[in-house]
């Protein structure tokens, strides 16, 4: 900053000469002296003559901070913070249960896969090491799944779980096959089917475990697949309402992996509201979200430290706005005769909003997790006779089996319209995932829905074996 300066009398200057003036008057000769002293000292000190018009004072540049102060009406601690929303969000656990609305889901699943087979005995002429390490290598190294789905939730009187139902959605789904399973599938189908015509049956053996398949578990029909289109109508419609009922299962599938990590569920995994006492609290910001303002509360697991995160929560009511959560340490890890299973991570972040019932909904949030799966155990299949005349055993194929998996999983939630009904379709229409090749930019044009597909979504390619089983 530069500060025109107008030379004249320094300030000092005028007050010691005034000064003296009236001294002078007193008659006091060491008074005299002393501020004539002084006077000459103050005239060396001042700065030294400006020219008008042309000099300048350069006053250097300062940096001037403004910092917000809010000032809020609330005296809770984070603990009663938190007792409060905990209140409020009460109803919202039986919020999926009581009303009827249509929901968005998408989600993505990849998978890599290790498997081995060690083939002990076997009186098959059919299973040898050849087909064994063939089955092996049919076993898909690497898959991935993308689906995007609509779909309808109704209550329902005779059930605690509602009732889910498909309205439209697609499947991106690709194995990248090293090569064709076809062979193996017809060996296995054409072996069942001699077994059942010889009104045999199946045990299934893993060490001391054992489990028995009777001829009325096993839909022919399903395993053979129902491809060719000249199949009776009844076959036809079978497969239909399998393949809806099968779409419909795993969009109830997908809310209840996210309904999990509610912090108001009755089973939640992350106990801040039903056990508080195992998290730590803090209130570590106030601020404006969206024209409300918000606490934010920290938390932290006391022991294991597994779950940290943050809840927002509103200032005039106590809602929960937003849940932000990540695990530190894995959420379960087993390992027990063989098996094994771990989840690694998951971390999510969950928003909620005030519908005109004044009660809050979860209404958009996004959920990522990781999936360790293992086996190492023996395997026996045995087929046995009914009657006791001739013995009852008839064939045996022993293996030991090496699996592992694993598996990342995304999932995104909107609800499909703040507190309206569900979308009405026809209720004898039978909706099935469409299998396609590429992402369909077009595909939710006309709908309240604006979705951007992910970039793994956007460069899905079907591999050379998923481009020959779709031809």
């Amino acid at each position: 900053m530069r500060v025109r300066v107008t030379p004249g009398l320094h300030y000092p200057f005028k007050l010691h000469l005034t000064l003296l003036i009236v001294y002078l008057r007193m008659k006091s000769p060491l008074v005299v002296f002393l501020l004539l002293t002084q006077l000459i000292w103050s005239q060396q000190a001042a700065e030294p003559d400006l020219i008008l018009g042309q000099d300048t004072l350069d006053l250097g540049q300062q940096t001037i901070v403004l910092r917000e102060v809010v000032v809020g009406s609330n005296s809770l601690s984070a603990e009663e913070l938190l007792l409060a929303a905990k209140k409020k969000m009460a109803r919202a656990a039986t919020d999926t249960l009581i009303r009827p609305y249509s929901y968005f889901i998408r989600a993505s699943e990849l998978n890599d896969i290790r498997a081995g087979f060690d083939l002990r005995k076997t009186t098959l002429d059919g299973i040898d090491d050849d087909f064994i390490a063939n089955l092996a290598e049919s076993i898909p190294k690497y898959t991935a799944s993308h689906t995007e789905a609509l779909y309808s939730l109704s209550p329902q009187d005779s059930s605690p779980k509602p009732s889910v139902r498909l309205l439209r959605g697609f499947i991106l789904e690709d194995e990248s096959n090293q090569i064709d399973t076809k062979d193996l599938e017809q060996y296995f189908v054409k072996e069942i089917e001699r077994v059942l015509e010889a009104g045999n049956y199946f045990k299934v053996k893993s060490g001391i475990f054992g489990a028995k398949i009777k001829q009325e578990d096993i839909d022919l029909d399903e395993l053979r697949g129902i491809k060719d289109t000249i199949l009776p109508d009844s076959l036809q419609t079978k497969a239909l309402k399998n393949e809806h009922r099968w779409a419909s299962g795993l969009g109830y599938q997908h809310l209840e992996q996210m309904a999990e990590y509610h912090p108001y569920g009755t089973n939640a995994l992350i106990e801040v509201f039903s056990k508080p006492k195992r998290f730590d609290f803090q209130i570590t910001d106030y601020t404006l979200v969206k024209d409300q303002w918000v606490y934010v509360v920290a938390f932290k697991e006391k022991s294991k430290a597994e779950f940290y995160g943050e809840l927002y929560i509103n200032e005039s009511d106590k809602g929960l706005v937003q849940f932000k959560f990540v695990n530190g340490g894995p959420i379960q890890s087993i390992r027990l005769l063989g098996f094994s299973y771990r989840e690694a991570r998951a971390q999510g972040h969950y928003f909620y909003r005030r519908g005109e019932d004044d009660n809050y909904h979860f209404y958009f949030g996004r959920l990522e997790q990781d999936t360790e799966v293992g086996i190492n155990r023996p395997l026996s299949l045995i087929e046995k006779r009914k009657a006791l005349i001739g013995g009852r055993k008839v064939n045996r194929i022993d293996l030991d089996i090496l699996f592992e998996l694993h598996q990342t999983e995304e999932h995104t939630f909107i609800l499909g319209g703040q507190d309206r009904p569900p979308i009405q379709t026809d209720s004898t229409a039978l909706p099935t995932l469409e299998k396609l090749s590429r992402y369909p930019e077009g595909f939710w044009k006309d709908t309240e829905f604006t979705i951007a597909p992910s970039e793994a979504m956007r460069s899905f390619q079907l591999s050379k074996a998923g481009r020959q089983g779709e031809h």
